[in-house]
């Protein structure tokens, strides 16, 4: 079956390699994985992971300007995984966004930050190489959506969700009118009282 579906992709065969799992041990990978950092001392640190969907037809200029460029041949601390999906296959009833085009690559850059002495494997580096990638994306004209964003002001997440905005805000007002879910997020700031009186009273 795997082979019938790989004559059908444009790729290196000799590039090709698959590892056979019982279905159970894959479900259970990222403990397995967990595991194992722990047991180097790599669990208990900073991860500035960075998830990006990119639309498909400028995921060549996302490879030339970050993996190419950005990234380049420095020694990463974690692995980043790169895989197409289909639009149709996700449910658009829910507040996920995604590129506005029917193939998008989910690309995850899973590091961990090591304070080992080497520059390019501290937060601040790789912070700094995160904000440099939206940055190149922005300046490009890739027009990539974050998965599970971290943005600090509303206007910033009405970008975010483009067309999906007003029902998500619709859907807030409907089920959650005084914004005291999900406030780390600073989507919507809460409109209840401090005092207890008046929060009881709600």
């Amino acid at each position: 079956e795997v082979e019938s579906l790989l004559k059908k992709l444009n790729f290196i065969p000799t590039s090709v390699f698959t590892t056979d799992l019982p279905y159970v041990d894959f479900l259970d990978r990222v403990h397995k994985a967990e595991l194992k950092l722990r047991s180097k001392g790599l669990w208990e640190v900073p991860h500035p992971w960075l998830n990006l969907f990119v639309p498909k037809s400028k995921i060549a200029d996302f490879d030339k300007g970050v993996f190419k460029g950005i990234l380049n041949k420095n020694k990463t601390s974690g692995p980043i995984l790169i895989y197409p999906m289909n639009k149709n296959k996700w449910d658009q009833r829910s507040s996920v966004v995604t590129p506005d085009e029917e193939v998008f690559y989910l690309v995850a850059l899973l590091r961990s930050a090591l304070d080992n002495g080497e520059e390019t494997q501290s937060l601040e580096y790789l912070s700094n190489q995160n904000r440099q990638i939206l940055r190149f994306c922005d300046d490009a004209g890739i027009d990539v959506k974050q998965y599970l964003p971290h943005y600090t002001t509303q206007e910033e997440w009405k970008d975010h969700f483009g067309n999906k905005w007003d029902r998500f805000h619709k859907m807030k007002m409907e089920f959650d009118p005084r914004h005291i879910l999900a406030t780390g997020q600073q989507i919507f700031r809460p409109t209840f009282a401090s005092s207890s009186s008046k929060i009881a009273s709600w």
